[in-house]
């Protein structure tokens, strides 16, 4: 957005916006220093305001959220890897049949903050002044390793108000906190429960967030709201698929997991999810790489909206990785809004489907993801990539 024309005041105080200004020709130099100078001032002035307001990591917080050209983790992270010239699985059309079984990807969803349908992943990004809290895992089951750790959590942030309760701080330090079914934080108290969780570099690889059932970083593959208002994505996207398969035939390093009633997985995952209660080696497996075969020309022949042209591309180029099970079928995870309403921010998930002149269905704004494509004829499964060490 172009910046708003700026307008002098004139001696009576309505704006000379539009209209010749009263100051002469004589006068005009040293008026003009002095407005520049002024402005100056102003512009030294906000600065300073915004670096000690927002002085979390890369200076994000709460009204400075990262924009639509920053990306998280480093480059060789496999969700920041394009897809190149990367191998078709040789099974690939018998996985996309199973993983369409129950339809093509489901569409967006706005309007679902700070609800019990919220399953999406809220990102905080906590101050140096904030609160501290003690992190407290409920389930024996946690490694225990973030038991007792001390993190700063930003007054009024909380997890999504589904039942998985998904949220992530990331620390001034640039450790990002990932938990599963957090609770969220009292003034009253001293301690943040949640039931799992872990801990990575927001500069790192993106793995090992343990909070999703394949160990990827909450903000690994999310869809920000600021992407799809820019139209463009550049990274890989995380897919919710509702089961996993099972066993170690997709190959590739494909490892069954331990737990009953959990699928395989392969890398860039680090565990298995849900395989629905029964064998099924059809379904591939959670960590299984997707891409959207479709050339730049072929979607911008689709003359989409640039949110969902976004997401074709990013499709397209950087794939998509399996990170979690549920859902109705197959899905693309979005941060959840609760990003912004904790803060009293409005819900810019609703403001770019508004924007878009999307309507709205049982209360909630729906992006049409799969309206337009040939889901069958051009989704594909890739070969995995080549796993990095581990930064």
């Amino acid at each position: 957005m172009p910046p708003p024309t700026l307008g002098f005041l004139s001696n009576d105080g309505r704006s000379t916006r539009g209209r010749r200004s009263r100051v002469s020709a004589r006068a005009w130099p040293l008026a003009a220093v002095l407005c520049l100078a002024v402005a100056a001032g102003l512009a030294i002035g906000i600065a300073a305001t915004r670096s000690t307001a927002s002085a979390g990591w890369d200076g994000f917080g709460a009204g400075n959220w990262p924009g639509a050209g920053w990306r998280p983790y480093a480059d060789s992270s496999p969700f920041n890897q394009l897809i190149g010239k990367d191998a078709v699985h040789p099974r690939s059309a018998e996985l996309v049949a199973h993983a369409l079984q129950w339809g093509p990807p489901a569409s967006l969803t706005a309007g679902q903050a700070d609800t019990p349908g919220d399953y999406g992943h809220p990102v905080y990004y906590a101050q140096p002044t904030d609160p501290v809290y003690v992190l407290k895992p409920r389930e024996s089951w946690d490694p225990g390793h973030l038991a007792g750790r001390r993190i700063r959590v930003p007054a009024g942030a909380r997890p999504a108000g589904g039942s998985d309760g998904h949220m992530t701080i990331v620390m001034p330090d640039g450790w990002e906190y990932d938990l599963w079914r957090a609770r969220a934080p009292s003034p009253g108290r001293s301690t943040l429960s949640f039931a799992l969780g872990g801990r990575v570099r927001i500069t790192g690889n993106g793995l090992g967030g343990r909070a999703t059932a394949a160990g990827f970083a909450g903000l690994a593959g999310v869809i920000r709201p600021e992407e799809l208002a820019a139209g463009h994505i550049d990274h890989a996207l995380f897919i919710v698929l509702k089961c996993t398969g099972t066993g170690t035939g997709f190959g590739y390093g494909a490892r069954a997991d331990r737990h009953s009633e959990t699928g395989s997985y392969v890398y860039p995952a680090q565990a298995g999810g849900s395989d629905c209660g029964t064998a099924n080696t059809g379904l591939p497996p959670l960590g299984a790489r997707f891409q959207l075969a479709m050339s730049g020309a072929q979607i911008a022949a689709l003359h989409a909206p640039a949110w969902k042209t976004a997401i074709l591309t990013a499709l397209a180029r950087y794939g998509g990785y399996v990170g979690d099970t549920g859902g109705p079928g197959f899905g693309f995870m979005v941060q959840s809004s609760s990003t912004y309403t904790s803060f009293g921010a409005p819900d810019r998930l609703v403001e770019v489907a508004r924007s878009a002149g999307l309507t709205v269905w049982r209360g909630l704004y729906l992006f049409p993801v799969a309206d337009g494509v040939n889901w069958r004829r051009y989704l594909r499964v890739v070969v995995p990539p080549v796993a990095r060490r581990r930064r």
